[in-house]
């Protein structure tokens, strides 16, 4: 048994031959490797904060901002990594590539990654060209991929196909492969592979993971924020819009008139769809800078953005028109609402609130079916009266 160089009985030494062709682990390529891949994990989750909502909007700005960021970590694995003898330097620049062409395509994939294949021009061999094959085949392979490797699926496309992944990396280095021998397989390839294959596959898996959160915070925000019978936004929306109206917009209250009997006499499934039938036509009717709101109950508000307030009264009517113009399934037939209307000015949105509802109120208690539209200098009540308004209307809306 050899150790440490000492032989004891019963051993021999291995042949220097077999010893000469055992290919040594190259430390400084790992460790430079690794402190790449540390710098890649740091500016992929850098990256993965620039997406704020999915799918991102629209414009150059972020995505400006994303290739800029992709360029300059590019830029910096390549100067962090350990030159060689030769002056080459193997580091995973690569996986932020392939990344940016999975989301934007080959030629913006290209583009990023362009200017760190051309700084071997700046190393001692003047070289850039197994840099830009490298580039090239990759940006290929993955532009040919991006189908199958599905950025915005939440579930981890990415991750399923691995092999695909395998693919995308197959051709890192393989001008040096092609001129070298199984050393340099050993010794250089293999160990680049799976640091790409790493570095891609936890990027991704971070990238991933931000759009799913990303999703599940739209999707119950949704939820939060929109009633699921209508499929309008809610009370609580109608609160958060009501703060953001100007003067020229203008609100309207839509009472659905004996919807309690409704239900008393044909049952709460059929008043659910009158409700549903009711906000599709509201939605429908409305342009498309206005939007309704399931206020409460069987009580709908709609704000109306620039609208003249001569035309607030037509604009009322017709949406009421709409209403009665639904038919239902017989004995009930049809539906009327009651409609009440103000416009905001430059005064408080709760003093509009308080005129719309009163103007709705009138309009209920002279025969319901109609509209009024409030003057625009009706006043707010006393003090008083407008707190206990206030938290009455902050409750449940119910009643006829």
């Amino acid at each position: 048994m050899w150790l440490r160089g000492h032989c004891f009985a019963g051993c021999s030494p291995p042949p220097a031959a077999s010893r000469s062709h055992l290919p040594a682990v190259n430390l400084a390529l790992l460790h430079s490797l690794f402190v790449n891949l540390s710098v890649l994990v740091t500016f992929s989750f850098l990256l993965s904060l620039t997406y704020r909502a999915w799918p991102p909007p629209p414009g150059w700005q972020l995505k400006s901002l994303r290739l800029s960021l992709t360029v300059l970590t590019t830029t910096v694995l390549y100067l962090m990594a350990t030159p060689e003898a030769s002056g080459a330097r193997i580091e995973l620049s690569l996986v932020p590539v392939a990344l940016m062409t999975l989301r934007y395509g080959g030629w913006l994939g290209v583009l990023v990654g362009l200017p760190s294949s051309l700084l071997p021009l700046a190393g001692p061999a003047h070289d850039a060209l197994p840099s830009v094959l490298n580039l090239l085949a990759v940006v290929g392979l993955t532009h040919a991929l991006r189908w199958t490797l599905n950025m915005e699926d939440a579930k981890g496309s990415l991750q399923r196909y691995g092999w695909a992944v395998g693919l995308i990396f197959l051709p890192i280095e393989w001008p040096r492969l092609l001129l070298g021998d199984a050393e340099t397989l050993m010794r250089v390839y293999l160990p680049a592979l799976a640091f790409h294959l790493v570095g891609f596959w936890l990027c991704a898996t971070m990238i991933t993971s931000r759009v799913a959160l990303l999703q599940s915070r739209d999707q119950f925000r949704l939820q939060a924020l929109q009633d699921a019978l209508c499929g309008l936004p809610n009370r609580r929306q109608f609160e958060l819009d009501l703060p953001l109206t100007e003067p020229g917009d203008a609100l309207l209250l839509i009472d659905l008139d004996h919807f309690k009997r409704v239900n008393d006499e044909f049952g709460h499934p059929v008043g659910d769809e009158v409700l549903a039938a009711v906000g599709r036509v509201l939605a429908d009717t409305l342009r498309g800078r206005d939007r309704a709101y399931r206020y409460g109950g069987e009580e709908f508000a709609v704000i109306l953005r620039r609208v003249p307030g001569d035309q607030l009264p037509q604009i009322a009517g017709r949406l009421r028109a709409a209403v009665s113009a639904l038919q239902f399934a017989p004995p009930l037939g049809g539906v009327t609402v009651s409609v009440g209307g103000a416009s905001f000015g430059p005064w408080s949105s709760t003093r509009t609130l308080w005129q719309a509802d009163e103007a709705l109120y009138h309009v209920k208690q002279s025969g319901r079916n109609g509209v009024r539209i409030a003057a625009p200098t009706a006043g707010l009540p006393p003090a008083e009266e407008l707190e206990a308004w206030l938290r009455q209307s902050s409750g449940a809306v119910s009643g006829e």
